[in-house]
């Protein structure tokens, strides 16, 4: 008996959190052809370089956000995990209260 939350569906969210998580590299990776390009072809001007320094700054800040994302996958996992033994006390102290009531008369 579940009573407080559905621990696999918490469990599940947190695998798909930490399932997501290496997407946010996608940004910096998609630019980096191209910066490097621009960065080629206009050898000796400052917009040419600024595209790469750009996209290493872009790569810092995805690389960030995917450690976040993972961390709180697992943070969500863990507290799926931590809940679970509590779930289960909980619902056997609701479980032992009902027992303990009176049946309901019909009337």
């Amino acid at each position: 008996m579940n009573v407080y939350m559905e621990v696999e569906k918490v469990r599940g969210g947190g695998a798909d959190l930490r399932a997501i998580a290496p997407g946010a590299r996608k940004a910096s990776d998609r630019v980096e052809a191209p910066a490097e390009t621009a960065a080629s072809g206009n050898t000796g001007f400052l917009t040419g370089d600024a595209g790469v320094r750009w996209r290493t700054a872009l790569g810092t800040v995805t690389e960030g956000v995917e450690r976040r994302v993972s961390w709180q996958g697992e943070q969500v996992t863990g507290s799926a995990d931590d809940m679970d033994g509590t779930d289960g006390e909980v619902g056997g102290k609701f479980r032992s209260i009902e027992r303990a009531m009176p049946a309901k008369r019909r009337g």
